[in-house]
């Protein structure tokens, strides 16, 4: 597939409207602070953490939460946006509360996949892990996604591109404001 078929303005818009549930999951979830690790504080056969203490029920549960809430604000807001004035024909995803509830949800699962592959890779917990710790994410969102609408290649693409960036702008904002202790 071409370049300039893929990096498209009706792209990013599309890709940007699904996405928006999983961003505001993983975004928002550390400001939920969990006391009940997914992993039960166990550890894998090699000694090294299964998940680690960050990766909570609570976290699971307020992430898919999240992406309910901020699929009722989309759906809400639909009919006023104005799609109609793009010159070629936007494919905008059906939100609705299953699918705000499969992006907030898988989210979380692609986060909590990230942090195992890093606990593999003994990599500390809060230790940098560059492109994992921005698409692991975005992954297992719009993997959970695909179970209810058609996901565009263009979108996981894009979607795999634009993360790093947004991720990098909100991990800075967040670590000035002292939600998170690292700035990435």
């Amino acid at each position: 597939m071409p370049l300039e078929t893929i990096f498209t303005i009706y792209n990013l818009v599309e890709v940007i409207w699904i996405i928006l549930p999983a961003y505001a999951a993983n975004g928002l979830v550390p400001l939920f602070k969990g006391k009940h690790p997914v992993d039960g504080g166990r550890k894998f056969f090699d000694g090294r953490p299964f998940l680690g203490p960050g990766k909570t029920w609570e976290g699971l549960f307020f992430g898919s939460v999240i992406g309910i809430i901020i699929s009722i604000v989309m759906l809400t807001a639909h009919p006023y946006l104005p799609w109609d004035i793009s010159p070629v024909p936007l494919y905008i995803a059906p939100m609705s509360i299953q699918l705000g509830f499969l992006l907030g949800f898988g989210a979380i699962i692609g986060d909590m996949a990230g942090s195992f592959i890093k606990r593999r890779l003994n990599i500390p917990r809060g230790r940098p892990a560059p492109v994992l710790d921005q698409d692991d994410f975005v992954l297992g969102s719009l993997f959970f996604a695909s179970l209810v609408v058609a996901i565009k290649f263009e979108w996981i693409i894009l979607a795999l591109i634009i993360t790093p960036i947004f991720h990098f702008i909100a991990s800075v904002i967040a670590y000035k404001l002292k939600i998170k202790k690292e700035p990435w």
